[in-house]
């Protein structure tokens, strides 16, 4: 009880003294990634008479975000502070929008007068939020939450414990960057060879180390793929063949990319290397030729580009029984070629890459079609039903 009038108190103060401006606070995992990033991108190119407030938990590396918004942004209309300050709090207080992807501030609860909206990371195929335990104490409270089509509306509402009329159906922001050709993920490394085809590899994992500390599946059952000997074989089969493997790990992955020998034709990855790069990961994805990847929905996005996929995974029934999924057979959702040992990779990667076999494309659009309601302008849908509900202004002088 103390706590809770101490915060009002606090809320309070704030908006007594604050200037009364248009404000919106933004936060992500990492740091200006993901549907927040580019969802402010949009925003300041067409609502410029809104504050824009990042709230980040390294703020050391600011300097890299400048050079990272300047990429895709002229706008000097950007304020970065660290979250865990006075002045984060201050902001988050007197913000008037927040968008966010793993949650700001939980413990506060929802602020009177303010429109917390969740955008996510990801449609998910795991279970999530109360789905994954129904006694949590960490789902994200928010006033809206983000699908991408009526049949993710009823599976998010579930996992946030909210109404069907909280989960706005408008697409995943980042998901514009899949169509532009401004990066290729070849950039990472200065590399100008032209190669016959580009795969990109994004497993998810199965040890975490920040985060959610979690096991999921088998560890060694997944790095089956990764280890010494199938990674060699794997290269000499892209070597083969003029083509190259991007191994992107997953940021809350327990392995790093130093952890895997260097190899001719399989580069590993992580967001420090967009970073340091000041590239968006979704802005490489049109490079892409070919997607591997397992239970990661990260393959839910990449079927906007109607691009092969093939899901590499061993240790089906340990991650069903450890994490979990949202379909009882998520499988029918999967849209390529289940791959569950190194040879089916290898025949599998031999007759997309040699004779662009494409078995897949009629169970991709259906799949597609259940999964997103929108194709392309997913910002532009996500602020245009947010301006009808909270009357925003689009400003572009």
């Amino acid at each position: 009880m103390l706590k809770k009038v101490l915060v009002k108190s606090i809320i309070f103060l704030c908006q007594i003294f604050s200037k009364k401006e248009q404000k919106i606070v933004y936060h992500s995992f990492p740091d200006f990634s993901d549907n927040s990033f580019a969802t402010f991108i949009y925003v300041a190119e067409h609502f410029k008479t809104y504050k824009n407030v990042w709230l980040v938990d390294n703020y050391a590396s600011k300097e890299k975000f400048l050079k990272l918004t300047a990429n895709y942004t002229k706008t000097n209309n950007l304020i970065i502070v660290k979250k865990k300050s006075i002045t984060g709090f201050f902001h988050y207080f007197t913000a008037s929008i927040i968008f966010h992807t793993h949650g700001l501030y939980n413990f506060l609860g929802l602020i009177p007068c303010q429109k917390k909206i969740n955008l996510w990371h990801g449609m998910p195929i795991k279970t999530i939020g109360y789905l994954d335990d129904p006694n949590s104490k960490n789902v994200q409270l928010s006033n809206v939450h983000l699908a991408t089509s009526p049949f993710y509306q009823k599976i998010l509402a579930k996992a946030f414990g909210v109404t069907q009329d909280e989960i706005l159906i408008a697409g995943q922001t980042r998901n514009d960057f899949l169509f532009e050709n401004k990066f290729s993920i070849h950039e990472l490394f200065n590399d100008t060879k032209q190669y016959n085809k580009t795969i990109l590899w994004m497993p998810t994992f199965r040890k975490s180390v920040v985060g959610d500390l979690r096991v999921d599946g088998e560890i060694d059952g997944e790095n089956d793929f990764f280890n010494e000997s199938s990674l060699s074989k794997i290269n000499g089969l892209l070597e083969k063949n003029n083509s190259i493997c991007y191994v992107k790990l997953h940021p809350m992955d327990y392995r790093t990319i130093d952890a895997f020998k260097t190899y001719s034709n399989i580069r590993f990855i992580d967001n420090s290397s967009f970073e340091d790069k000041a590239i968006n990961m979704y802005s490489t994805f049109n490079s892409v030729d070919i997607l591997l990847t397992d239970f990661s929905s990260i393959y839910i996005d990449f079927l906007l580009l109607d691009r092969p996929i093939g899901f590499v995974f061993s240790d089906y029934e340990a991650f069903k029984n450890s994490r979990g999924f949202l379909f009882p057979d998520p499988i029918k959702h999967m849209p390529g070629e289940i791959i569950t040992t190194l040879d089916k990779l290898e025949v599998f990667l031999t007759n997309t890459i040699e004779s662009g076999q494409d078995d897949y494309a009629d169970k991709r659009k259906a799949v597609k079609n259940n999964f997103h309601e929108y194709n392309n302008n997913f910002s532009k849908a996500l602020l245009e039903k947010l301006i009808e509900g909270e009357n925003l202004t689009s400003k572009n002088n």
